[in-house]
């Protein structure tokens, strides 16, 4: 079980609200996105700019429609527990990941480099003799030992490992149950517990919160 958190939002998440186009997830790196519609006829959608920012989409839209919202995995400094009462008994089932999703800003990073690609053009023989003048600027000289150079080389070669594993691998398809569907309610069913067995607690109501949250001491600043 995994929770999803939406912290642009106010409130709960009700029925409706957000009805993605497209639900998708890498399962190796636990990677999320849902592709959330614009109203592109509202007032308060900006064509001129949409239009701009759909180059980013690179699929072939004329206008910026959808958006995305990506996820960020949360520390896990606790456990957490989803609680469901029925018929006055509480059921509490594990959460095993905490998630958020936040707008993704991809769509900005390639209108930059189209831009970019767009303008490049031959400026050596547009420089004027003035402008190649080369003027002179002090610079700082940081000197690292081996160790430490090492130490960086080794540390981006994993960071750029791991961002080139992320990316090569495929995402696959999620269908989308909005709240309050059948497919959702049968989920829900799921978190009742079938056994009705009497369980005997052997610890404290202090210790038992310990256990499951950690601790029950307030956090001092």
């Amino acid at each position: 079980l995994h929770l999803l958190q939406y912290p642009q939002k106010n409130g709960k998440v009700v029925a409706g609200e957000l009805n993605p186009s497209e639900a998708r997830i890498k399962p190796v790196h636990g990677q999320l996105e849902l592709d959330i519609p614009l109203d592109v006829g509202g007032p308060m959608y900006n064509e001129e700019r949409g239009r701009e920012l759909g180059m980013g989409l690179g699929d072939g839209r004329q206008l910026l429609d959808i958006t995305t919202l990506g996820s960020v995995d949360i520390p896990k400094n606790s456990d957490y527990l989803a609680g469901v009462i029925q018929n006055g008994e509480l059921h509490l089932t594990a959460i095993e990941k905490v998630t958020q999703l936040r707008p993704s800003l991809k769509y900005l990073d390639k209108v930059a480099e189209k831009k970019l690609a767009d303008s490049k053009v031959d400026d050596f023989d547009e420089l004027d003799e003035e402008s190649k003048d080369v003027k002179a600027q002090s610079v700082q000289v940081t000197v690292r030992s081996a160790q430490a150079e090492e130490a960086l080389r080794q540390q981006q070669s994993s960071i750029a490992y791991m961002q080139q594993k992320l990316e090569e691998e495929p995402w696959s398809k999620l269908k989308y149950y909005d709240v309050g569907s059948s497919e959702s309610q049968a989920m829900l069913s799921k978190l009742i517990a079938d056994s009705r067995e009497n369980v005997a607690c052997t610890s404290g109501a202090d210790e038992y919160l310990t256990m499951v949250i950690g601790s029950t001491e307030p956090d001092v600043i």
